[in-house]
C-alpha cells in the first residue's frame, strides 16, 4: 500500500471515528444503548421486509432504464446485480459508489458499452433522487399547509432545506438548456456529459416508458420511506407519515456521502440533527437510522453467495 493510499484509510477512518464520537456524544450512550435494547423486533422485521421489496423494484426500474437506453438488460440477471451492489456498499468504501461502479462493470460485462452502462447506473441514482426529493418537498409543503407550526430558528432551516431539495429537483432541466458545460476545462469530462445528455433526450423519447420509469420510481420511494418510517416506530419514535416523508430525501442523500463507512454515521447524524430540530430525542432518531442500515447490512450479507460466484458463470449469461 502507498503512502496516498494510507493516507486516505487513514482519513477515512478517522473520519468514520469522528462521526461515531459525535453520535455517542448527541445521542448519550447510555441512552442510545437503552433504546437500541427496546427495539420492538415485529415491526422492525416489517421495515426489512419493505426494504428488501423497495430494492427488488430498484432492480426493476434500473433494467427497465437500462432497456430504455438500447442496452442489453435482463430483468433476473439485473436484480443478481444489484443485490450484489448492496453487498459491495457493505463491505467497501465509498458509500453507494462501490455498489454503484460494480454494477456498471457487470453491465458492461454483458456485451454493453462500459460508458452506457455507466451512464444507466448514473440516471437510476438521479431518477430515485429526483423522485425522493420531489416526494420530500411536496411533504413539507402538506406539513406546512396543513397548521404545523414551526419554532422560528427551525422554520427558517426547514426552509433552507426546502429550498436546497427545489434547487435539487430543477438541476436536471439544466441540461436542456444550451450546451453551459463546454466551457468545462477537461475535455473528457465534457464528452461524458454530451453522452449523458444524449442518452437523456432518449429517455424522453418515449412517454409511455417515462410514465412507467417514474411510476417504478415512486414506489420505490415510498417502501423506503416506509421501512424508514417502520424503523422510527421500531426505536419508539413515532412520527406521522408525511413527517417521515419530509425528512427521508436529506437523511438518504447523507447516507450517499462517502465520509463514513457503507453509509454509516453520516445516515444517523443527519437523522439526530433533522428530528432532533423538531424535538424529538438523539437516542431514537440514531437508532432509528442505525436500524435502517441493519436492514441494508442484512440485504447485503443474504446477497454474500451472489458474489462467490464467478462475474462469468451462468447467472451472469
Amino acid at each position: 500500500m502507498t503512502q496516498r493510499r494510507r493516507f486516505k484509510a487513514a482519513l477515512r477512518w478517522g473520519a468514520a471515528a469522528a462521526l461515531l464520537s459525535l453520535i455517542l456524544w448527541l445521542a448519550g450512550p447510555q441512552k442510545l444503548l437503552r433504546t437500541l435494547a427496546g427495539v420492538d423486533p415485529l415491526y422492525f422485521l416489517v421495515a426489512l421486509l419493505f426494504s428488501i421489496a423497495s430494492n427488488l423494484v430498484s432492480a426493476v426500474r434500473w433494467a427497465h432504464l437500462a432497456r430504455m437506453l438500447g442496452l442489453q438488460a435482463p430483468t433476473r440477471q439485473m436484480i443478481v446485480f444489484y443485490a450484489r451492489g448492496i453487498t459491495a456498499n457493505s463491505v467497501l468504501p465509498g458509500a453507494t459508489l462501490s455498489g454503484d461502479m460494480l454494477r456498471s462493470y457487470q453491465l458492461h460485462r454483458m456485451g454493453n458499452s462500459l460508458l452506457r452502462s455507466g451512464i444507466s447506473v448514473l440516471f437510476d441514482r438521479v431518477s430515485g433522487l429526483w423522485v425522493l426529493t420531489l416526494m420530500s418537498l411536496l411533504a413539507a409543503m402538506f406539513v406546512w399547509g396543513g397548521g404545523e407550526t414551526l419554532g422560528g430558528p427551525v422554520w427558517h432551516k426547514s426552509v433552507a432545506v426546502a429550498s436546497v431539495l427545489a434547487v435539487g429537483i430543477l438541476l436536471p432541466f439544466t441540461l436542456g438548456f444550451a450546451r453551459w458545460w463546454s466551457w468545462l476545462p477537461i475535455k473528457k469530462l465534457v464528452s461524458v456529459i454530451d453522452n449523458c445528455v444524449e442518452a437523456m433526450h432518449a429517455l424522453l423519447g418515449s412517454r409511455a416508458a417515462m410514465i412507467r420509469l417514474l411510476a417504478l420510481s415512486v414506489g420505490v420511494q415510498v417502501l423506503s420511506i416506509t421501512a424508514l418510517w417502520l424503523c422510527g416506530f421500531a426505536a419508539g419514535l413515532q412520527v406521522p407519515f408525511v413527517t417521515m416523508a419530509m425528512l427521508a430525501a436529506p437523511i438518504f442523500i447523507m447516507a450517499a456521502v462517502p465520509a463514513g463507512l457503507g453509509g454509516w454515521g453520516t445516515r444517523e447524524l443527519a437523522a439526530i440533527l433533522l428530528f432532533g430540530a423538531l424535538g424529538y430525542s438523539a437516542d431514537m432518531a440514531a437508532t432509528t437510522g442505525i436500524l435502517y442500515g441493519l436492514c441494508g447490512l442484512a440485504q447485503a450479507i443474504l446477497a454474500v453467495p451472489l458474489m462467490m460466484k464467478r462475474f462469468n458463470s451462468e447467472v451472469d449469461k
